[in-house]
């Protein structure tokens, strides 16, 4: 069966001298497929192998793997691979995208739509900082996975947040200021009063609309160590590029 669907690569791995074995992120979920002579200098599929190249792609499904038999590009996201910085978070998002999506047909339209989404503002980078297209791609991961409380209530008395607001590690959600008298301290932390509703926003937001976002560093810190919690403890992400990504990023803020 000959078949074209629209797509992202997000994993491309060698295989044998010159093929690769590529993994798509479609509009219905994951797929790969072997791009045979990909890796050849002169070869029609390299440009659509790389890491974040979206476009049309041709496949024949046979017995087995598929075969990427053409690629028409979209998009080549050459500046996700030259600046060291965009470079790491875009691993990051695919290695995201590669541990939360299901494999096709089973995946919802939004996770192709809201990736692409994610690497097109990643590429431009004249609105909103990768930190916080980092945080906005994690908190709708975290809603995909049923792992996103409502972050505008109390995770305990389901009743609009009222400061001292809180993290409950244990809990997975914001604690208001009058259940927080009666829960373990040791297992919160304080948040900034519109943490909740970032995260809210973050969560229902199309990527494609989103604007300049000002977001103090406090707040920022609260957004990260909250979303890396829940992806790590609540939806059961343990990817190792997260602290690749955090490595990166201190070593660039070092040098400067």
């Amino acid at each position: 069966m000959l078949y074209n669907t629209d797509a992202v690569v997000v994993k491309t791995v060698r295989y044998g001298e010159h093929s690769a074995i590529v993994t798509l992120l479609t509009p219905s979920g994951l797929v790969s497929a072997m791009a045979k002579g990909a890796l050849k200098p002169q070869s029609r599929l390299a440009a659509g192998t790389r890491l974040c190249a979206e476009g049309t792609y041709f496949l024949y499904q046979g017995h087995g793997m598929g075969d990427i038999r053409q690629v028409q590009l979209t998009a080549s996201r050459r500046r996700l691979h030259e600046d060291i910085e965009a470079a790491a978070y875009a691993a990051y998002f695919c290695d995201l995208a590669l541990v939360s999506t299901p494999e096709r047909p089973h995946a919802p339209t939004a996770m192709y739509n809201q990736f692409s989404a994610v690497l097109a503002a990643l590429e431009l980078r004249d609105q909103t900082p990768p930190d916080l297209l980092a945080r906005v791609y994690e908190a709708k991961i975290c809603s995909w996975l049923g792992a996103s409380p409502d972050w505008e209530r109390c995770i305990r008395c389901s009743q609009p947040l009222v400061p001292p607001i809180a993290y409950h590690m244990t809990e997975g959600g914001l604690v208001c200021g009058v259940c927080r008298r009666d829960m373990d301290r040791t297992a919160e932390f304080v948040v900034p009063e519109r943490t909740g509703r970032l995260l809210s926003v973050f969560t229902e937001v199309d990527v494609r609309r989103l604007g300049r976002i000002q977001v103090s560093p406090p707040t920022r810190r609260a957004l990260d160590t909250i979303l890396s919690h829940q992806l790590r403890e609540f939806a059961g992400l343990h990817g190792r590029a997260r602290d690749v990504l955090d490595q990166i990023v201190q070593s660039l803020r070092f040098d400067l």
